[in-house]
């Protein structure tokens, strides 16, 4: 259980960081060049949301979560919307980094 609420802790910092990374490339001057994203995700991102999704899964399995854990999906649902409007290229690098950083919580926990 403590081992879970770790994870679910740095999941619930880790989409706010995306959250915040992702409007911050909004606004930047990447994204004023016309985004052509081929409306599919990059396999980096769909393991990177795969991964999400299994942790907040097992996050549901455990007493007194469901706080956390409803907010946890609304940010994964947001951070989805904001990858699928970035180009392919942003997708891929804002995905490895993603991936990256929940496998690192994984070992952590």
């Amino acid at each position: 259980m403590k081992k879970l609420s770790l994870l679910l802790t740095a999941l619930a910092a880790f989409l706010t960081f995306n959250s915040a990374a992702f409007a911050e490339i909004k606004t930047s001057s990447l994204a004023i060049a016309k985004t052509q994203s081929s409306g599919k995700l990059p396999k980096q991102c769909q393991q990177m949301f795969q991964k999400a999704d299994k942790l907040i899964a097992d996050a549901e399995k455990q007493p007194g979560t469901h706080t956390q854990i409803k907010q946890m999906k609304s940010k994964l649902t947001a951070t989805k919307q904001q990858i699928l409007k970035l180009d392919t290229q942003m997708q891929e690098k804002s995905c490895d980094k993603g991936l990256t950083a929940l496998n690192q919580l994984e070992k952590k926990s």
